[in-house]
């Protein structure tokens, strides 16, 4: 009797999964940034503008991403889930749209400073949030899964993209990837995502009950209590800086490729290949961190960033740039996951999104400045080797700080203090 009651949840969870697995490979990092190398380059070209000019654009996105996530974590808190993310939806694949008809630069920046700000409920943020509430034993599992929806952008965004920019033009790529958000996205959250397992009259993780409480409440610190603990600023430190460097990466990693003899076409593969592996490193994440300590499989990806960056600095064969861009792509699933998770272990439940909003929001800064940095390290030297060879030590900085960092202990997998 208990196996059958526990079939539908287990249904109904792993629905909500995917869903937010799909909407989260249709959020700003996916769309905003990789569609960005294919259409930067045609924009470049019809208006004159710089490497610098066009990474500025999710520069601007992502810092304004950063300053407006702790307040939409607080939204999300107060008012719940959909009522943040249905809006945000909107906005933003109608910025997609309007970036189809743009004739100069302010108008171009002024549509990314509106996806970073009032399209900011599209990030990851609302999806964790209702991750946390459908799992707790199985929440690394189900947020590595989500997580990858990530990966799952950077892997089809750039062949997309790159249809529609060879069939329709640069304009034509900001239109289709628009009408995806309004046409897929947004009826799939209306009528499939559901903030909590109880409004459907099931429980986390598929039991048959809340039990032991019979009417559950989430428990954990306040973002002050959290900030005043080592770990959260030993987290931000670990994330920011790996997210600085695979970031960066991103819209620059075509034209990077294409600057070493590697055909467009085949860049754009690389590109993909970078995506795929995320994807796959994010199922992998959380897989293994319901099993094992997260602070070891975190030190484990993050060699592999340092190993990825080394082979891309180096002038070797097209065949090694493969390899690397599947390293630094497995590695990438550790940013925003594994956060997600540490978040929930370290701090609680009870004001998660504010929590990770606020930690979020400083990786978010590393974010929005690495695109930047890149581009003018480029464009000031020629190349990309300096700014390649900052990453490794920053990478090897992210292993000392998640090796320091104490065990989760009552808050580890199962515990009674991170049951919803």
């Amino acid at each position: 009797m208990q196996a059958a009651r526990s079939e539908p949840v287990f249904y109904r969870g792993w629905l909500t999964v995917v869903v937010c697995l799909l909407g989260i490979s249709t959020g700003p990092a996916a769309f905003g940034l990789s569609s960005l190398f294919l259409l930067g380059g045609p924009i470049g070209e019809e208006f004159g503008w710089s490497r610098t000019a066009i990474s500025a654009a999710v520069s601007v996105m992502m810092l304004c991403t950063a300053i407006s996530l702790p307040l939409m974590g607080k939204l999300v808190d107060r008012f719940g889930v959909k009522q943040v993310l249905v809006p945000s939806v909107i906005i933003f694949g109608l910025c997609f749209l309007a970036a189809s008809m743009i004739q100069n630069y302010w108008q171009f920046i002024a549509l990314y400073v509106a996806m970073g700000t009032i399209a900011v409920g599209t990030n990851s943020v609302p999806y964790m949030r209702v991750l946390t509430a459908w799992f707790d034993r199985r929440r690394g599992l189900a947020i590595g899964i989500a997580g990858s929806g990530t990966g799952l952008g950077f892997g089809y965004v750039p062949l997309i993209t790159s249809w529609l920019v060879a069939h329709y033009g640069w304009r034509g790529g900001y239109f289709g990837l628009g009408l995806i958000m309004l046409l897929f996205t947004l009826p799939m959250i209306l009528f499939l995502l559901h903030e909590k397992p109880q409004s459907l009259g099931l429980h986390p993780d598929g039991a048959v009950s809340d039990e032991p409480a019979a009417h559950p409440v989430a428990t954990g610190d306040s973002l002050a209590e959290a900030m005043r603990r080592r770990d959260f600023w030993s987290l931000i430190t670990i994330f920011a800086g790996l997210a600085f460097v695979l970031y960066g990466l991103i819209p620059h990693m075509v034209p990077m490729l294409q600057d070493r003899g590697v055909p467009v076409a085949q860049a754009s593969w690389l590109a993909s290949a970078f995506g795929w592996s995320a994807f796959g490193g994010r199922l992998l994440i959380g897989f293994l961190v319901d099993r094992y300590d997260a602070r070891r499989i975190a030190f484990v990806f993050f060699s592999l960033s340092a190993i990825g960056l080394g082979l891309l600095s180096a002038p070797l064969p097209i065949w090694v740039f493969t390899v690397a861009a599947i390293l630094l792509g497995l590695s990438l699933g550790a940013e925003v996951d594994m956060l997600a998770y540490l978040t929930s272990r370290y701090f609680g439940l009870k004001n998660f999104a504010q929590i990770f909003g606020a930690m979020f929001s400083a990786v978010m800064v590393a974010m929005s400045l690495s695109p930047l940095a890149f581009g003018a390290v480029y464009d000031y030297t020629g190349s990309y080797k300096s700014i390649l060879a900052l990453g490794v030590p920053l990478c090897v900085l992210a292993i000392v700080l998640v090796l320091a960092l104490r065990p989760y202990g009552e808050r580890a997998r199962g515990g009674p203090i991170s049951v919803t």
